[in-house]
């Protein structure tokens, strides 16, 4: 009798984790279509304006987006360079993804730059060269301008 009874004890046991890897089974799936529409949400791709970034910078501070197709105007370290934007020489910052990856950009370049657009000021640009993006000598070229774009991805047309 004893025999028979942890037969029937096993079997309920796994029929309990039988039960409880289907319920399990199920809640995932139930996961998987609330997940679903947060995944699909995507940024816009938004094209920045040259001309109105080169006529009022500030204005500027917050948005994300492309510039396409800039000329770089001068290259000022391994982490900035000028873009030229209408007239005006409008500053870049790569992100520490693209200074790993060594990415050289030089005077003459065509890029299409995508980042965010920050308030620059002094303390931002003594920064910039106490880190090495600026080299020491290019450290009186940074522009006077009162924004600047942290490029998070570069491309070269």
């Amino acid at each position: 009798m004893l025999r028979g009874a942890s037969t029937i004890l096993m079997v309920v046991a796994v029929l309990a984790v039988v039960g409880f890897m289907w319920w399990l089974d199920r809640k995932a799936g139930s996961l998987d279509s609330q997940v679903a529409p947060v995944l699909e949400e995507t940024v816009q791709n938004v094209d920045l304006d040259g001309a109105a970034l080169a006529a009022d910078p500030a204005a500027a501070v917050g948005e994300t987006g492309y510039l396409r197709s800039v000329a770089v105007a001068q290259r000022l370290g391994r982490g900035t360079f000028t873009l030229q934007l209408d007239g005006i020489q409008y500053p870049v910052l790569l992100s520490s993804d693209l200074i790993q990856m060594d990415t050289q950009v030089y005077g003459g370049d065509m890029v299409t730059v995508y980042g965010h657009v920050f308030t620059l000021n002094d303390s931002i640009r003594s920064v910039w060269v106490d880190q090495e993006a600026v080299d020491s000598e290019y450290a009186s070229a940074i522009p006077a301008s009162p924004s600047f774009i942290m490029a998070d991805s570069l491309s070269f047309n």
